[in-house]
Formats: structure tokens, C-alpha cells, sequence
């Protein structure tokens, strides 16, 4: 089975690919001071809603990447529909390969898409990097609101055991020499919404296409998903979302 093709289904209802509510990464918007002459970087845009939202908003340049070609070619057609085509460079990267000259964007995005090993520190890092001074990191990350047992810990695919607690998020910031300037989480509802979505998108598509050779596969880890997500997820793993701020030297 192709994750990608399952992501893509699996997220065809979502506006944004990741439990936070939109009102909550408008009120991430409302804090940036981005203009038309700004240059923006998303990876793992997925179908670029946040990106086409910061041209709309914005009118700045925005550089997004993925390795899906699923969501680019869903993202590219929504650029066309919304006629921000000209704005907006799409390019079938993996974050994992992609490299940015030093201190090139004003704001670098990192929103829940997976793919950088070492956690929230290493991802703040390589982002201040890319990121002008003065310019702004937006991260979106899982974090631990408890311990995780080993049953649950299987079940989920790799990456998390890097996760920390929220303030730890928060501090990994501080260390890669940031200032955090506003950070929200996922309720319990927007997890619901997210998660019930996510398994109902799959549920459906499979008895649309009942005929699909991957059809059993996907109901297997849809509904093994969905039961961890109900026995521990829901308790154990928070999704925040981090702004951070790297600041010019004085008299620059």
C-alpha cells in the first residue's frame, strides 16, 4: 500500500492536515508582519492550504515543498482556482533532501508534516538557519501530554519517540537561540474532528471502491489506528503549534 495515496485520501476533508483548528493558525497569521515582498518556505505543504492562505492574506512568495505527488497536483489546482498560481512555487522535494541557502525566508513552516529526524530541536535549527534575521519560525509538532506505553508506541510509525512534552517545544526554541512569541495545542474536540474525519475518509472511500487491490490494507490501519487513537492516543499525544521569532543584531 502507498502511504502517500493513503495520506492523501485519508486527508481529503481536511482543510488543514493536522488537528488545530483554522481559527487557531489565523490567530499564528494575525502575529506575522509578511508583505507582498516576502518570501515564505513550507515543507510537507500537503495540498498548500497554508500557503495559498498567506498569498491571499499576504500577497508574499511562497516556496512550498512535498514529495507527494497526490497533494502538489491537488495543491496545483487550487492555486489555479484561487488564481495564485503566479505566487506560488510547488516543487516534489523530500524535506529530508531539501537544502535553502542561509538566512533566505522571512518565515519558515514546519506544520506537522514528518520526515526530519531528531524532533523539535533539530527541526528549529536547520529552520533558523534558512531563516532571515528578523524573520519568524512557525513549527507544528506531536508532544507528549504523558508517558506513552509500549503498546501504544508500536502501533504509531516512527518519529515519535523523539517527541517531547509542550514545554519542551517550547524550550528547544529558546536553545536554537529563538524567542518564542505565541504557542497554541489541539483541544480534545479538534482531536476528535481531526482523527474521526481522518477514519471516516477511509471508511468511505473503501466502500466507494470496494474493487481497489489495497482496500483491506487500509481498513486494517485505519482501524487499528482509530482504536489506539480511542484505548491511548487521545490522552497520551498533544499536536502544538510553536512561532518563534529570530531576531536581528543590533543596528542591523
Amino acid at each position: 500500500m502507498n502511504p502517500q495515496k493513503f495520506s492523501a485520501i485519508a486527508h481529503r476533508d481536511h482543510d488543514y492536515m493536522n488537528p488545530l483548528s483554522a481559527a487557531k493558525i489565523e490567530r499564528m497569521l494575525d502575529l506575522l508582519p509578511l508583505t507582498e515582498h516576502s518570501r515564505v518556505l513550507d515543507l510537507g505543504c500537503g495540498r498548500a492550504e497554508l500557503a495559498l492562505r498567506i498569498i491571499e492574506r499576504f500577497g508574499s512568495q511562497v516556496v512550498a515543498i512535498d514529495n507527494s505527488s497526490l497533494m502538489l497536483d491537488a495543491a496545483r489546482e487550487r492555486a489555479e482556482w484561487t488564481g495564485a498560481v503566479g505566487r506560488l512555487h510547488l516543487d516534489n522535494v523530500d524535506i529530508r533532501d531539501f537544502v535553502a541557502d542561509p538566512e533566505t525566508f522571512h518565515l519558515v513552516v514546519y506544520l506537522g508534516a514528518g520526515g526530519i529526524d531528531g524532533g523539535v530541536p533539530v527541526i528549529l535549527r536547520k529552520l533558523r538557519d534558512w531563516t532571515q534575521p528578523g524573520g519568524y519560525v512557525l513549527v507544528g509538532d506531536g508532544y507528549w501530554k504523558r508517558k506513552p506505553g509500549s503498546e501504544y508506541l508500536a502501533v504509531l510509525e516512527g518519529g515519535e519517540a523523539q517527541y517531547l512534552d509542550h514545554r519542551g517545544n517550547v524550550q528547544a526554541g529558546l536553545d536554537a537561540g529563538l524567542v518564542p512569541m505565541h504557542a497554541c495545542v489541539a483541544s480534545d474536540d479538534e482531536w476528535d474532528e481531526y482523527e474521526w474525519k481522518y477514519a471516516r475518509s477511509i471508511e468511505r472511500y473503501v466502500r466507494e471502491q470496494p474493487d481497489d487491490p489495497d482496500a483491506p490494507a487500509m481498513l486494517d490501519r485505519i482501524r487499528r489506528w482509530r482504536d489506539a487513537y480511542l484505548r491511548a492516543g487521545r490522552d497520551t499525544l498533544g499536536f502544538g503549534a510553536y512561532l518563534f521569532h529570530r531576531t536581528a543584531p543590533r543596528g542591523s
